[in-house]
């Protein structure tokens, strides 16, 4: 029985093994994406701040177009200023350049306001550009850091399967059915040391009969409320064995 305990002790060491580097090996490329997803939301937010300086831009080139247009005009009306006899035209015609001038004064208050925040953007979009640089290369380093150890971890899961497989010729068929069993339903955990009496997998206590069964050693135990395979947890040998499967 022993014998048959230090493999099965064995065997969940290297299955629990396995299913780290499985998990690890399933989310690499989910890291991937969510760095990818990340840096697509990256050029996203940098583009969209580039169009909005470019309609900026677009509308300070429509406001010194206005300006210019006002200022031709403010040009012929004080050369019609010069040729006008009558006091009402005269009247007139400085109402007028007075008109343009404070429409003009707006325009350029405008302009000030378009050139003000043209300079903002301009400057946040060279930090965002930076940022986008320096990120992209972080994902770059990452991604090659990401698929090395995926590289790795396939590698010694393969090793590690082979190490299974060895196990499971040892181990007696209808155990390892059993066991199978048992692991499948207890998330990867069919074995559980007992402790001062205590399973160490569901924390409860076992009958004090079974205790002592379990200490003798004669034969395979579960445990009677998690139904997991149980061993004596201070047994020194299989100590050995945890130590062993956990280095």
């Amino acid at each position: 029985m022993e014998e048959s305990m230090k493999l099965l002790i064995d065997l969940q060491a290297c299955d629990r093994e396995m299913g780290d580097l499985q998990g690890k090996i399933t989310e690499g490329p989910l890291k991937m994406k969510e760095l990818e997803e990340k840096l697509a939301r990256m050029n996203e937010e940098y583009q969209t701040t580039e169009q909005q300086l470019e309609e900026l831009k677009h509308d300070k080139r429509g406001i010194d177009q206005d300006i210019e247009v006002i200022e031709s005009q403010i040009t012929k009306a004080n050369t019609k200023l010069s040729n006008i006899k009558s006091n009402k035209e005269y009247k007139a015609a400085l109402k007028e350049i007075d008109d343009l001038t404070r429409e003009k004064a707006k325009l350029e208050d405008k302009a000030i306001e378009f050139m003000e925040q043209i300079d903002s953007l301009s400057d946040i979009i060279e930090e965002r550009k930076k940022d986008h640089e320096r990120f992209h290369e972080e994902v770059n380093h990452e991604k090659e850091d990401i698929s090395r150890d995926m590289k790795t971890w396939e590698k010694t899961l393969l090793t590690l399967k082979e190490k299974r497989g060895e196990f499971c010729e040892k181990v007696n068929v209808d155990l390892l059915r059993k066991y199978d069993f048992i692991r499948e339903r207890k998330a990867g955990r069919a074995l559980s040391p007992v402790f001062n009496g205590v399973c160490d997998a569901c924390h409860i206590e076992l009958p004090p009969q079974r205790y002592n069964e379990l200490i003798r050693g004669e034969r395979l135990l579960d445990c009677p409320n998690c139904h997991r395979i149980i061993y004596w947890g201070d047994n020194a040998q299989f100590k050995e064995k945890e130590a062993g499967g956990e280095a």
